[in-house]
């Protein structure tokens, strides 16, 4: 790359890839939603952002999320397990600086511990006490009972 393409791609910030889970998502009113997408884009450039869903959605719901930037997937069971598959294939493979997220527990703890080890993480959550564990493996943190 020419040294023009490399300035420009440095003053983009960090590259961010999220990955949501749809029971989080599906908490979330609209407004929630964009002021959610408006403080990640603060800290750098959202390069993939995707909730994961284990049911199927009305189309309008489906456009819904396509609007906002935001890839619907729908998987036929353990969101979870598609979550963190999606996370380690997107540390692993694609230039990422921060990894992006959206829990409401902490079953995807062992994969957080192991994805820090490879970039940075940032994490939304309901509240702190849903993911006390988690806590000291976010580089950035957004707590939904704060918005």
């Amino acid at each position: 790359m020419t040294e023009r393409v490399l300035n420009i791609l440095k003053k983009q910030g960090k590259n961010i890839s999220c990955i949501f889970t749809g029971k989080l998502i599906e908490t979330l009113s609209e407004t929630q939603i964009i002021h959610i997408l408006d403080q990640i884009k603060e800290i750098g450039s959202i390069r993939k952002s995707m909730v994961i869903f284990d049911h199927q959605l009305k189309p309008e719901e489906y456009g819904a999320y396509i609007k906002k930037g935001i890839s619907p997937v729908i998987v036929p069971s353990d969101e979870e397990i598609h979550m963190a598959l999606e996370a380690m294939d997107v540390v692993l493979t694609q230039q990422t600086d921060i990894l992006c997220l959206g829990v409401i527990d902490e079953v995807l703890l062992p994969m957080i511990s192991s994805a820090r080890e490879s970039t940075e993480i940032l994490l939304i959550a309901p509240s702190k006490s849903v993911i006390e564990n988690s806590l000291m493996y976010a580089d950035y943190l957004i707590l939904v009972e704060d918005l």
